[in-house]
């Protein structure tokens, strides 16, 4: 009798002891089947990342697996809820790298809206690997449901949970804060190539090291008796500029003119139109593509006769306009604050002294276009706080043409024209296009406009549309130009592009015939470069004219940084602390971005490169001293800073 009830003891016992172990598989394997479908949509290599890597991918996942396990009250809904967050974070991952060339970066999650609102423009589609992750998940989804034993749930259980859950969501903050990722793993995220580095180390871990960079290191040597001893040397009495109040840059942009101390006597000067023309590029600069009919040639017709033109380098590549956006108005660069950042939608930038609050000090009237949604990019709100006075974006421009269903140029240079008519005094009018944005599979290009490369060593439908577009920039350009030289007012025109296309990697190992990975910085670059030029209208070329346009030398090599001091100088206006020395520091390095910077004798650096000349030398201390100026106007905002 005895020995019979042992045996329904034992019974009994048995299979709690089998339900906890077999729970126990169905996380285990959650975990390593979640980092297959983070990896596996994208990555070809991820069975080749070196196994230091894989445990500690796997450790974060462990951890991120166990906060949704607890959190789900231990259910196995909360197992397949993680498995489908790790397959969406790997498809999204896949199509962001098909249409932008690199992975999701921390930055990106603060800017889902404007991803959301640009997404229209691409094309989905199923790949054999996405495919075969959708069955593995679906297959998982199955055996949890008929092999995994459901867990009982007593009432006291759901607070356990909840409290596991918070103790080891507070662990991985702790961690996060404590551990250098970088330093403890040995992670190293290529700015340029982070497809690369996700590849090769781990989603989840080159992730997370990139999270740790997003906050702003104060530069080594930054204190503010350096900070004089900097600009001291480029901080003498100039023209009196006229002080906006406080309180005006931070009023919306999209409402009416901010209050402003009344200036006392405007400068005389020109009209300025910025145009950050979207996606502009040369295609003709690569290798065999000279000769082809990919070059704008009314651009190249007005870059000839301009103050001055040239290549300008970026720090963006297919996506990221944003960023090319802050480098030209406030005259930082990428170089200085590391991949993946995205200023714009990280930061306040209240305060800081840019090209809008120059020529709002100056007296001009200050108005941004952009026909797109105002919330991209938080653009509604760093407009205000740049000092931008108006701002045009995709409401107030329904009615106007398209082409590729997006706004034309053309469009945004009859605004910019809008703006200048119905102003009293000069005007600075800074226009992002949008007409040339991608994808360039949309079929809408009517036959009339159609462009087919005339190559054969690229023959791609991507490429002809996206080249159609670029000819319907080159047309809208001229009907500017010649409509500028129509006018009496003096106008300056600094025209440039905000990247290359998404295309533009499997454009180089076309015509380069090597890898984006194999490539050397010089190369590297030529994905990150666009035309530009600085034009100054007939009325402002007048021997009569208020404007004094000056000679500033080569120029045909620059950065996105030094666009609006080199706009200054070259339009002979009033010259400030800031852009006095920005045009000192590109004697030494003409040109930095991203990936690297170029020094005096033409030669291109990565950062950290071990010193082989003097140019060399000169160009690294300058770029010391650069980091503690931007990092001053940007997070401290000095007040000699902004002395004129």
């Amino acid at each position: 009798m005895i020995d019979g009830q042992n045996n329904n003891l034992k019974k009994q016992e048995g299979p709690g002891a089998s339900d906890v172990l077999k729970r126990a598989a169905f996380f285990v394997a959650t975990v390593l089947i979640g980092f297959l479908l983070l990896e596996l949509p994208w990555n070809p290599e991820v069975f080749a990342i070196p196994g230091s890597y894989v445990v500690a991918n796997l450790l974060i996942l462990w951890l991120g697996c166990a906060i949704f396990y607890f959190a789900g009250q231990r259910t196995r809904a909360s197992l397949a809820i993680f498995a489908g967050t790790c397959l969406l974070a790997g498809t999204a991952n896949f199509f962001i790298i098909t249409f932008k060339g690199q992975p999701i970066v921390p930055a990106d999650l603060f800017a889902l809206n404007t991803a959301a609102s640009v997404a229209g423009g691409y094309t989905l589609f199923l790949t054999d690997q996405l495919a075969l992750c959708l069955a593995v998940f679906a297959g998982f989804c199955v055996a949890l449901a008929k092999l995994c034993p459901k867990r009982p749930l007593a009432g006291w259980d759901v607070a356990a949970n909840c409290t596991a859950a918070l103790l080891l969501a507070c662990l991985g903050v702790m961690q996060f804060s404590n551990v250098d990722i970088k330093e403890e793993c040995d992670v190293t995220v290529d700015v340029w190539d982070v497809r690369g580095s996700y590849g090769t180390q781990g989603t989840a871990l080159c992730f997370l090291s990139r999270a740790q960079e997003l906050t702003p290191t104060e530069p080594d040597g930054y204190s503010p008796e350096s900070l004089d001893a900097i600009l001291g040397p480029f901080n003498r009495p100039g023209p009196e500029l006229i002080q906006a109040s406080d309180e005006a840059g931070a009023q919306d942009a999209a409402s009416s003119t901010p209050e402003q101390a009344p200036p006392a006597e405007p400068f005389d000067g020109p009209n300025v139109i910025a145009i950050m023309n979207e996606t502009f590029s040369d295609l003709s600069e690569y290798p065999g593509l000279e000769n082809s009919n990919a070059a704008p040639t009314f651009f190249r017709e007005v870059a000839a006769d301009a103050l001055a033109s040239g290549d300008v380098y970026v720090s963006a590549m297919g996506g990221g306009t944003c960023n090319s956006e802050f480098e030209f108005l406030t005259g930082a660069s990428m170089g200085n604050m590391g991949g993946g950042v995205y200023p714009y939608v990280l930061y306040d930038l209240e305060g800081v002294d840019n090209l809008a609050s120059y020529f709002r000090n100056l007296g001009y009237g200050t108005h941004a276009i952009h026909p797109a949604e105002a919330a991209n990019w938080r653009r509604d709100r760093i407009y205000g706080q740049l000092g931008f006075e108006t701002f045009d974006d995709i409401t107030t421009m329904e009615d106007a043409d398209t082409f590729r269903d997006l706004t034309t140029d053309k469009a945004t240079y009859e605004r910019a024209l809008q703006k200048i008519d119905g102003n009293d005094g000069p005007q600075f009018i800074f226009d992002v296009t949008i007409q040339n944005h991608g994808g360039y599979d949309t079929g809408l290009v009517p036959a009339e406009d159609a462009v087919r490369l005339d190559s054969d060593t690229v023959v791609n439908p991507e490429v002809d549309e996206f080249l159609a577009a670029i000819k319907r920039s080159d047309e809208d350009l001229r009907w500017l130009i010649d409509e500028l030289n129509a006018r009496e007012e003096p106008t300056i025109v600094v025209f440039f592009g905000d990247h290359q296309p998404g295309f533009a990697d499997w454009l180089f190992e076309a015509t380069y015939g090597t890898s984006v990975e194999s490539a050397e910085l010089e190369e590297v670059q030529t994905r990150y470069r666009t035309p530009y030029f600085i034009w100054a209208n007939a009325a402002a070329r007048a021997e009569d004219a208020p404007t004094r346009l000056t000679e500033i030398g080569d120029a045909s090599v620059t950065s996105l940084n030094f666009l609006a001091s080199l706009l200054v100088d070259a339009a002979g206006l009033p010259s400030t602390t800031h852009s006095r020395y920005m045009t000192s520091l590109r004697q030494m390095v003409p040109a930095v971005n991203l990936n690297g910077y170029r020094d005096a004798e033409g030669l291109w650096h990565w950062f950290g490169e071990e010193t082989a000349s003097e140019a060399q030398e000169k160009a690294q201390e300058a770029l010391k001293s650069y980091r503690i100026v931007q990092y001053d106007n940007l997070f401290n905002q000095d007040s000699a800073f902004r002395e004129a």
